[in-house]
């Protein structure tokens, strides 16, 4: 067989007639960019996530930048998050000239570990940023908890994470901002890049929608602050539209998947992600963690199966973050997660006989 990360073409063939009718109404209008179904798109998120505002914008890192942006973050601030995630979360930190205070994750959670966050508040410390990482929610008892105390907002990198939640909200609810990526490998993936800034509260918002179009209020070339331009077109907002009907039932299948391999796979030396019988997972990644992690993806993709490696170098050890002196030994968990750590296809338009054929590879890499 032959097995790729993720399908984007067997999820397009579900959803290209609304898509392409979307978008031909669109051309005929040329209404390009902030329009209908940009406005629909953020009233349908802000909707499922429980917030008042939801703003669009040109990506996920321009997310992470706008929120940043609307509190305030500066050059000499600290700003706490995790290692172990994807570079634009400590990155659009260091673009605003802010430190990136890295601490260790949680062994079992892959998360960041919420006792090492209140270890690390410093008087310089103006923000938080946590990942729900793969799709899994991170501790949000005790996070916005430590927030609150120490008068430190909370922002939530929910990239990866749009649909878990908890019998208290959705990830995106319970900071006080929070980003999100419509990149095409997400849950709720677009036809290119995209982006939105999620807040419950009506301040930041408002800043936000400001902020995204060169700090640009009511009146047209007035503007109040410096922003940026960071806007949505009306045909990557379309297809988004189109597509969220369907994303509680891809959610789904994504975790019917990662139990399938769990029951499968759980006699193997392999530690496999922690599901319970809740929403707080939906499987953006299925993430194993495996010794022999790098013969095990050259064997797998020999057999036609590939796979990922979600993160290689953790961030703390990117050359361009040395001038920090982070050295390796500095946070044990999130390198060790990093060294053995692979992504089987765990997509909803997987078949039957895709799954089993996986499975039976990884069990022939352990029985020879």
């Amino acid at each position: 067989m032959n097995i790729p990360p993720i399908n984007l073409k067997a999820q397009f063939k579900l959803v290209q007639k609304d898509i392409l009718k979307n978008i031909r109404k669109i051309l005929s209008e040329q209404k390009l960019i902030l329009g209908q179904y940009c406005s629909l798109l953020e009233s349908t998120i802000a909707q499922y996530v429980g917030v008042p505002s939801a703003i669009s914008c040109a990506n996920g890192t321009d997310a992470l930048i706008l929120a940043l942006m609307a509190l305030d973050i500066k050059e000499g601030d600290e700003v706490i998050t995790t290692p172990y995630t994807f570079f634009a979360t400590a990155s659009s930190i260091v673009l605003m000239g802010a430190k990136p205070v890295f601490v260790d994750i949680e062994k079992e959670s892959m998360n960041i570990n919420p006792e090492l966050i209140e270890k690390a508040v410093t008087p310089r410390t103006k923000a938080v940023i946590i990942v729900h990482l793969f799709g899994k929610l991170c501790d949000m008892d005790r996070i916005p908890k430590i927030g609150e105390k120490y008068r430190i907002p909370v922002i939530e990198d929910i990239a990866q994470s749009l649909g878990s939640r908890n019998n208290k909200g959705m990830s995106g609810s319970f900071g006080d901002i929070a980003a999100l990526s419509f990149y095409p490998t997400k849950n709720l993936g677009g036809i290119g890049e995209g982006g939105m800034v999620l807040s419950k509260r009506a301040d930041l918002g408002e800043k936000v929608k400001k902020l995204r179009v060169h700090g640009m209020g009511s009146v047209p070339y007035y503007h109040e602050m410096v922003g940026i331009n960071s806007r949505l077109d009306e045909i990557k907002a379309c297809a988004l539209v189109a597509k969220f009907p369907h994303l509680e039932a891809w959610n789904k299948k994504r975790i019917g998947n990662a139990r399938f391999y769990n029951k499968k796979l759980k006699d193997l030396p392999i530690v496999l992600p922690d599901i319970k019988d809740d929403l707080t997972y939906i499987a953006h990644q299925y993430v194993i963690r495996v010794q022999e992690r790098d013969r095990l993806q050259e064997f797998l993709k020999q057999k036609g199966v590939m796979t990922g490696i979600y993160y290689p170098l953790p961030l703390h050890l990117q050359p361009c973050f040395a001038s920090f002196g982070y050295k390796k030994g500095d946070f044990p968990i999130a390198e060790e997660t990093s060294e053995t750590s692979l992504a089987l296809p765990v997509y909803p338009e997987l078949k039957k006989a895709e799954k089993d054929y996986i499975v039976k590879s990884v069990r022939e890499f352990f029985n020879r």
